[in-house]
């Protein structure tokens, strides 16, 4: 309790300190645009290794072994591939992704991606939050709902005081206390099975088996790029990150610093979650790494892995936060005011901490959330990076039906329709790229 106590008032003192900073909608929304490589990079290791990359990995690899890490490395995937739309994104001096969508494709679409996307990462900021309470509940006892209010309340002071510039500062601590944490915790359970041996022993053969297994075909992996890994291509947090970096080269070299972190780590989270499968086999996916912690690790690992999980937490519900906020204030409210980018925070915050209270978990929050985005809006954003964007019209139609077809799919659970809603915005995309052609030929 008095370690959770003082994290929690060094994270509200970051943010005071940073109220007092802020002068502007630049340097709230994007910290100036003064980020350096090493900023930007910790602040998108530290956004990405959030309750999915933690909990909620452990908590697949639980349940099916190395093909867990899977939900990380698609992302280390998507974000590579960003790389290469640094320079088409710093072209322009925007605030959110909406902003460049409106500068593609007109004000009725980017309206219309505005709300698409505030909600679907209501869940986002909501997983956080349930994560957090999720590890508060198990070492310091009570419901887990008590504790997701208490920590989304924090996050949300924190964040709604000091903008990007509170989050920026404190990204690059919390990325160590994540790795620190995580390898120390994972070395320990090791030791515990009875090393790697041991946990070969332990375990059914098919949680080795990787790239896929009966548990994880090739279908659902493919599957995961679509809904999960695009969202580390054309996510408005990962573009937030961009539009804080003072140069096309600052934010590149970011990019590949955060690479070199999440890869390993996506490993780590995996090998916490398979020796908890050994040692704890009744318990749930998602309570893997909570419960390794709170019986394996000697007390002052503990205390540092717990910090470490809170960290990994707030990291993550701060950057999507903010880009919610962004996107109320800046696309929808058009708001300019200080203090009317801290009214929309605060409500954001609010907002997405009652989903993260009412949700089922962490990993269907986020995959109903994700699920929703990339499938109404991948094609249209890409197109565009490619620079070859569709006619507003059709991109209008690409994101209502993709991502209505791609929200029925994930209600019914029916993976088919899914993928069916990618399909539908090719389709739609490549009848627009002829009609363009034929109109251009013509003229």
């Amino acid at each position: 309790m008095i370690i959770t106590a003082i994290f929690f008032s060094a994270i509200l003192a970051i943010g005071i300190f940073s109220f007092f900073k802020i002068k502007t909608k630049e340097d709230y929304l994007v910290a100036g645009r003064r980020a350096g490589s090493l900023a930007v990079g910790s602040s998108l290791a530290a956004t990405i290794l959030g309750g999915s990359s933690t909990l909620g990995l452990a908590g697949l690899a639980f349940a099916r072994g190395l093909t867990g890490s899977w939900w990380l490395l698609v992302g280390a995937g998507g974000l590579f591939l960003l790389f290469f739309f640094v320079p088409a994104l710093k072209d322009n001096r925007v605030y959110t992704l909406p902003n460049l969508i409106r500068e593609w494709y007109g004000i009725r679409v980017q309206k219309v991606a505005s709300f698409l996307i505030l909600a679907a990462w209501m869940g986002i900021v909501g997983a956080q939050a349930n994560a957090a309470g999720l590890v508060l509940s198990t070492f310091l006892g009570g419901a887990q709902w008590y504790w997701t209010g208490a920590a989304g309340i924090i996050f949300i002071l924190y964040t709604a005081a000091g903008g990007q510039f509170s989050v920026i500062r404190t990204d690059l601590v919390q990325v160590i206390l994540i790795i620190a944490g995580v390898i120390l915790a994972t070395a320990s359970g090791l030791t515990a099975v009875g090393g790697w041996q041991g946990l070969r022993q332990a375990l059914e053969p098919q949680f080795f088996s990787f790239p896929i297994s009966t548990a994880f075909p090739l279908t659902e992996l493919l599957l995961l790029f679509l809904v999960v890994g695009s969202t580390y291509l054309i996510g408005p947090d990962m573009f937030s990150r961009i539009f804080c970096s003072r140069n096309v080269q600052q934010a590149r070299k970011g990019i590949l610093l955060a690479l070199i972190i999440i890869i390993p780590a996506a490993f780590l989270f995996t090998l916490l979650g398979m020796e908890a499968r050994v040692l704890f086999p009744g318990i749930t996916g998602e309570a893997a790494v909570p419960e390794l912690i709170r019986t394996v690790l000697p007390a002052p690992l503990s205390m540092l892995m717990v910090v470490a999980l809170l960290s990994a937490f707030i990291s993550s519900a701060d950057t999507t936060l903010l880009t919610m906020s962004a996107i109320l204030s800046v696309d929808i409210l058009r708001i300019k005011s200080v203090r009317g980018l801290r009214l929309c925070t605060a409500l954001a915050g609010i907002t997405g901490l009652l989903v993260g209270i009412l949700s089922r978990g962490i990993i269907p929050s986020l995959l109903l959330g994700y699920t929703v985005f990339t499938g109404g809006l991948t094609v249209p954003i890409i197109s565009a990076l490619l620079g070859k964007p569709m006619r507003p019209a059709a991109a209008l139609i690409s994101i209502i039906t993709g991502g209505s077809l791609a929200l029925a799919g994930k209600l019914c659970t029916n993976n088919a329709l899914v993928a069916a809603a990618f399909l539908l915005s090719l389709i739609i995309y490549s009848i627009d790229r002829l009609w363009q052609t034929k109109f251009n030929l013509k003229k």
